[in-house]
């Protein structure tokens, strides 16, 4: 078995295991996110202390934001997961009304926008009816999916890549 086998079953592992226990899932990804904001701050504030004129106060004051947003993450993870599943939400359901909207003006392909467009609007309304208590599993539940369905690509791909004749 090669390489993107193993990767892809231990993304389906790690799938699996995010979907069985959201809660910790999603508080990893908020975990993740609050570390990425703090050193984007930082580098922000290294970036501002470095320019000079206008740009330097604007550039402190989005660094300090971000540095002090990404601590707040940190030390408040569900308070953070609240948040990304809000966002989440909104997405969704911005998501599902575009492509309600696109899926009357690209007819071929209208079937299946409709049809991703409606998932979407029902899954903002199953995560913002539940909020905040839907960020105990949402952010959990969809990154395993994404990982589950990662996992058995990349095992498919490799199944199919070798069966594939090769060239001379």
């Amino acid at each position: 078995m090669g390489s993107p086998v193993w990767l892809g079953i231990l993304l389906i592992v790690l799938g699996v295991l995010a979907v069985l226990s959201p809660a910790i899932a999603g508080g990893a990804v908020v975990s993740v996110v609050g570390v990425i904001l703090i050193v984007a701050g930082l580098v922000q504030v290294w970036r501002a202390l470095q320019a000079a004129g206008s740009e330097k106060v604007l550039t402190l004051i989005l660094g300090a934001i971000a540095v002090i947003a990404g601590i707040a993450v940190v030390l408040h993870p569900l308070l953070g997961l609240a948040f990304l599943t809000l966002l989440l939400a909104v997405y969704f359901a911005a998501e599902g009304v575009w492509k309600l909207f696109a899926a009357f003006r690209y007819r071929p392909l209208a079937g299946w926008l409709l049809a991703s467009g409606v998932l979407s609007l029902v899954l903002a309304w199953l995560i913002w009816s539940q909020w905040p208590i839907s960020g105990l599993w949402a952010v959990g539940v969809l990154v395993g999916v994404n990982l589950l369905a990662t996992g058995a690509a990349l095992v498919t791909l490799a199944g199919l890549s070798a069966k594939a004749p090769r060239a001379p």
